[in-house]
């Protein structure tokens, strides 16, 4: 084959402690890196066709496994690779299915649904005001000051749920007595040990059934047979899950704030995670004037199914001890907060039993989610989301869109007619809650333009009354716009397993960075210390999660 021509569409893929302090109050270069990236054209190309030769399309310093041009057996290899193979890769698989009648009739039953409904009310509230938006240039040094650093104690907690998200893609792998030993968490249960339960159970019933059935068989008895076994596949189809997951319990009986159950999800692994990613019409959310993503809310409802015979198992056994957390990266993270806020809507547990979710690198499906929070009563934290800072996944839905492609996404879809992001934004989804950027060591990624310099865990937001919140809505487009997601799809050297795209949105890039964040700020608090002429101390690395101080021959624990 010499070439390869390729049409594509590009769509949207999708505390307590102490206290935050703002990075602009302390000393850090303010030296802008210049980025070599073109500037944003004013109309961006969504669709492009490739025709070059396979052999002379790559670059000689570009990753061979780009996800533009692919062969069968490379999406083969994807697949087999799990996490660490290259997750572009899985929407060109996804889009395979995409011919077939039952896709067509589907999509067919999407177009023909009533649009959805919603209060004018909501226009108003996501709207950004354009003498706001005008007034805000931000660079580095502008950006920064709207930057207040997480504490230790927070820092601490996004670590540890961090490293629960990475064993939620290898979970026959998890070591019980390191979970137990090393974090005091004891290992509950997964979404593969429910899939074997039922597995098992019905090989039994249909060996069952053959002993009934002996060895006559006419054709009445073959029919019901067939129909037996379609009931048995649409059953194991129904609670399957769209992303696997594991529950884990906090061991530690003595902890006076709580018996803590952590649910963790998955990412975008399956071929069925991907169909939901890529249903992103906008639907109403549990009967409330909400729009969700609706390929994602149909797979929460099948998470929040599975889950939740295990949330009431622990309510009933801890009564008001009891405490539920649910975290996830990528789809893992977007499908816990709309269980977590199912939950609370269907008046399964307490308000006071839902802990705040915390997401790595998930893609906000909402458009009106901060309203609903503070309709439910919920502070504006009681959503977490953790955004590496150039990781491509929490832009696909937040980013701006071309205005020649929101008209077309309303004249094929009503539903998109009364959305008030697409209307007022030109977007997709707008971001909600408390809204954490995090930047890795430069040898890891290279450092963002608006950011300081050098790793870092923030929370961006706008102090102070009258605009401030329309501040911090035009700030956070500027950083999700900045790169614009096309930006990163257009460099042939960001696809593959060693690409950019992959690595600053794998969960172990959100992990060891968070950890480089918390060896930072000890390091600091040794050089502040030793500054004031108190003791010296020395750090030492316990079980890669920990830190241990040493001094005088006595030693503290930092956890």
């Amino acid at each position: 084959m010499d070439g390869l021509s390729l049409n594509a569409w590009i769509i949207g893929i999708t505390a307590q402690g102490e206290t935050r302090t703002n990075p602009s109050h302390i000393t850090s270069s303010r030296t802008s890196e210049k980025s070599n990236s073109p500037p944003l054209p004013k109309t961006w190309p969504w669709s492009f066709a490739v025709r070059y030769p396979l052999t002379s399309f790559f670059s000689a310093d570009c990753n061979r496994y780009d996800a533009v041009i692919v062969s069968e057996d490379e999406k083969e290899e994807s697949v087999r690779n799990g996490k660490n193979g290259n997750w572009v890769l899985r929407v060109l698989q996804v889009r395979s299915f995409w011919n077939t009648d039952g896709y067509e009739q589907a999509n067919n039953h999407v177009q023909n649904d009533n649009e959805v409904s919603i209060d004018e009310e909501y226009y108003d509230a996501c709207r950004v005001d354009d003498d706001v938006d005008d007034k805000l240039k931000f660079d580095r040094g502008s950006f920064s000051k709207m930057l207040w650093s997480v504490s230790l104690v927070e820092a601490r907690l996004y670590a540890q749920l961090a490293y629960l998200g990475s064993l939620s893609y290898t979970i026959p792998k998890i070591k019980l007595g390191n979970l137990l030993k090393r974090h005091r968490l004891r290992y509950v249960t997964s979404s593969l040990e429910k899939k074997a339960e039922l597995a098992s159970k019905s090989k039994k019933e249909k060996a069952s059934e053959e002993v009934r059935q002996g060895e006559y068989i006419n054709l009445e008895t073959d029919a019901k047979d067939q129909v037996k076994q379609s009931v048995v596949d649409d059953l194991n189809l129904l609670c399957s899950s769209p992303c696997e997951w594991f529950i884990c319990d906090d061991d530690d009986d003595d902890d006076d704030e709580g018996i803590t159950r952590y649910f963790v999800i998955q990412g975008s692994e399956s071929i069925a995670s991907w169909h939901a990613n890529i249903l992103f019409e906008p639907v109403q959310f549990e009967a409330h004037d909400v729009i969700v993503h609706r390929g994602i809310y149909e797979a929460a409802k099948v998470v929040y199914e599975q889950l939740l015979p295990h949330v009431h198992q622990h309510v009933e056994r801890h009564g008001k001890r009891a405490t539920i957390r649910l975290t996830g990266h990528s789809l893992g993270g977007s499908l816990s907060l709309l269980v977590n806020l199912m939950l609370l809507i269907r008046n399964q547990v307490p308000r006071s039993c839902l802990l705040p979710v915390i997401t790595f690198g998930a893609p906000w499906v909402m458009c009106g989610g901060d309203r609903l929070l503070h309709k439910l009563g919920l502070p504006r934290n009681h959503l977490q989301g953790i955004t590496m800072h150039r990781d491509i996944v929490p832009r696909a839905f937040s980013c701006n869109y071309p205005s020649q492609l929101a008209d077309i996404l309303k004249a094929i879809n009503g539903n998109f007619r009364n959305h008030p992001c697409l209307s007022n934004q030109n977007l997709l989804y707008a971001p909600m809650g408390e809204f954490l950027i995090l930047q890795p060591d430069a040898k890891v990624s290279p450092s963002h333009e608006l950011l300081p310099a050098g790793c870092g865990l923030y929370v961006l937001r706008c102090e102070g009354a009258g605009d401030a919140n329309k501040q911090t809505m035009a700030a956070q487009s500027v950083f999700l716009n900045t790169p614009h997601p096309l930006d990163i799809l257009r460099d042939r050297c960001a696809y593959g397993s060693e690409g950019g795209i992959q690595r600053d949105h794998d969960v172990e890039t959100y992990l060891i960075s968070i950890r480089s964040v918390i060896r930072q700020e000890l390091i600091n608090r040794v050089k502040r210390s030793r500054r004031r002429g108190h003791v010296w101390w020395q750090l030492v690395g316990v079980n890669q999660s920990e830190v241990q101080l040493l001094f005088y021959g006595g030693k503290e624990y930092l956890k």
